[in-house]
């Protein structure tokens, strides 16, 4: 496929997702969508596919799902009612699309009154749809790591993965300046940024730490965290591009790779090994190597 054919198809099919959100709680089928956009019906899911990783029916259900989901926890409406209103015209139907997105109920989902963001279906930007079109570099790795021991500094992260970007600048300076302090870099190990989601980190924030390998049990100072991540078996993606940008890549991994691996993840955490340089970077064409736990 040629470059100018591939910006067409992308754009054509960010149109099409454009379409889906505007029909969310209406009746509507795929050949309506690619009616929409000028395709074929052929053509399109064949495109669709091809850009977004997902058929177009099955994006359709799971943005019904997660919007619905949602609704489940921020509203008291009646469940047949949500589903109704997303097109599901049983509450069996409903009750059973749901729990093969999420592995729960409708109810239950209520119950535990909290939502892991990580498992909804996002409403797709033509940003993250060029981003995972970049090319093959998404598709991952299995592998098996030892046990990691790092020490380092962690903050609360409250906001987007946009303003992550910048509090984790500081973070890694304020590490720095902590190793520098100490006069031993040259005996640690390599840099990595850790990331842990509590219960309820989407309303409350999740944990980011600038952190570089040590082992034994080196004097580095009071104010550096030590932690011991266990052995695991891991997913390793590379992300290309900015740091900025890495929430695009974590998108397609939890939504979209996750999904469709048959695999489930052994913890809430990510693990973004930087090597020996613990700088970020905007250059559009570095590489940062991220780990998944899974089982």
């Amino acid at each position: 496929m040629s470059n100018i054919t591939r910006i067409a198809s992308i754009r054509a099919i960010f149109a099409a997702v454009e379409f889906i959100e505007a029909h969310l709680r209406e009746e509507i089928a795929v050949a309506d969508i690619a009616d929409a956009v000028g395709y074929s019906l052929y053509h399109f899911c064949r495109t669709f596919n091809g850009v977004i990783h997902h058929t177009p029916y099955d994006y359709l259900m799971r943005r019904r799902l997660s919007e619905s989901a949602q609704e489940l926890i921020e509203t008291d409406r009646r469940i047949i009612e949500i589903a109704f209103d997303y097109q599901f015209n049983t509450p069996e139907t409903y009750s059973r699309a749901f729990k093969r997105m999420f592995g729960t109920q409708p109810n239950q989902w209520r119950k535990q009154g909290t939502i892991d963001r990580h498992f909804l279906m996002s409403r797709l930007t033509l940003e993250y749809i060029q981003h995972i079109n970049k090319g093959d570099y998404l598709k991952p790795v299995l592998e098996e790591r030892d046990a990691l021991r790092v020490a380092g500094v962690m903050t609360l992260v409250k906001d987007d993965r946009t303003v992550m970007a910048q509090q984790c600048a500081q973070l890694w300076e304020i590490l720095a300046q902590e190793l520098g302090s100490a006069g031993n870099e040259s005996e640690l190990g390599d840099y990595y940024g850790i990331v842990s989601y509590p219960r309820g980190w989407s309303e409350h924030g999740f944990f980011y730490m600038a952190a570089i390998a040590v082992e034994g049990a080196e004097t580095l100072g009071a104010s550096l965290v030590v932690r011991t991540i266990p052995s695991s078996k891991y997913a390793r993606f590379v992300h290309k591009g900015p740091d900025k940008d890495l929430g695009l890549t974590l998108e397609y991994i939890y939504q979209t790779w996750l999904p469709r691996s048959g695999e489930s993840l052994s913890c809430p955490l990510e693990i973004e090994y930087r090597g020996q340089d613990s700088r970020g970077s905007d250059d559009l064409d570095s590489e940062r190597v991220i780990y998944i736990p899974i089982r």
